[in-house]
């Protein structure tokens, strides 16, 4: 084996050693997550049967409920704009978020959204197993934030 070989080996089995050893922490008591060594939680973590979320809703003038996709509610990425709604709305802002999406919807170019009515803030509970395998998974209860009407 050449000097290449033997460093580039070591090497390799460094960098496995070093990205695997946070696997330990999933068996502590008190496992603690670390970037950019991470035990992954999100993958090994028990997760709840129902998961409570808040969302945009609109309904046209045939009473047709369309969903709002989620970047009319704030800017970034969705997991960013899901946190900016669930803020606004423990905050009791769920009007003015109402108010904000109406005014997006309003300069956007979609006419399907540009038909709706009014616009719902809705908390919202899913049964996760419900949600991925049924194509329209119908919510355990929905409750209803605010209402603004176009």
């Amino acid at each position: 084996m050449n000097r290449q070989t033997y460093f580039a080996l070591i090497f390799s089995i460094g960098l496995v050693l070093a990205v695997s050893y946070p696997v330990v922490e999933n068996w502590k008591s008190a496992p603690k997550d670390n970037f950019p060594l991470s035990y992954y939680p999100m993958f090994s973590q028990k997760r709840a049967e129902n998961y409570t979320l808040n969302y945009a809703v609109g309904y046209d003038t045939l009473g047709h409920r369309h969903i709002i996709p989620y970047q009319y509610a704030g800017k970034g990425g969705m997991n960013q704009v899901r946190r900016q709604i669930n803020k606004k709305c423990r905050k009791g802002e769920a009007q003015k978020l109402a108010q904000k999406i109406a005014k997006a919807i309003k300069k956007s170019e979609n006419r399907t959204l540009k038909q709706l009515e009014c616009i719902e803030i809705i908390r919202g509970q899913y049964n996760l197993d419900d949600y991925f395998i049924h194509p329209n998974p119908k919510p355990l209860f929905e409750e209803q934030l605010a209402v603004y009407e176009m």
